[in-house]
């Protein structure tokens, strides 16, 4: 059977009405029921998520007030949300280093102290918004616990 051109064009306008009411349906459910999950685990060993480490363990020795800097030393637990940009919620241990605060930018080269007298492992929640396309990262949340040292 063929169809005029009028009639296509009449289902054309209808598909598009259609798929325009679609997608204003989904952000409309999206914005109400708030952020949404991204399915899938996210991986606590992938370099983006240990450089958002990174960035809240330099947030956090920004207000420490300790004499030497922790960096990140393991990677407990993620969970990641879409929302304004990647939300990034994390449980991190950070180990003390033998680096003094505010004098080694780079995490990387500190060594971490071996001595229980001097060692301490800090576990720490940190909460942190990433917008890739501005290149921006802000902490929104963090919360530190001095873990018990177990003397061998």
């Amino acid at each position: 059977m063929c169809r005029s051109v009028s009639q296509r064009a009449s289902e054309s306008v209808v598909m598009g009405v259609y798929t325009v009411l679609f997608c204003i349906s989904v952000a409309c459910l999206s914005v109400l029921a708030g952020p949404i999950s991204v399915s899938g685990p996210v991986s606590p060993d992938s370099e983006e998520v240990w450089e958002v480490a990174d960035y809240a363990a330099v947030y956090y020795n920004l207000h420490s007030g300790d004499k030497y800097i922790y960096k990140p030393t393991r990677i407990l637990d993620v969970d990641m949300q879409i929302h304004k940009g990647f939300l990034y919620t994390m449980d991190v241990d950070l180990s003390r280093t033998k680096c003094l605060n505010g004098k080694t930018p780079d995490l990387e080269s500190c060594v971490l102290f071996q001595s229980p007298e001097e060692a301490k492992t800090l576990k720490c929640r940190f909460v942190v918004l990433c917008n890739p396309l501005l290149e921006e990262k802000q902490l929104q949340d963090s919360s530190c616990q001095l873990q018990h040292q177990q003397l061998p």
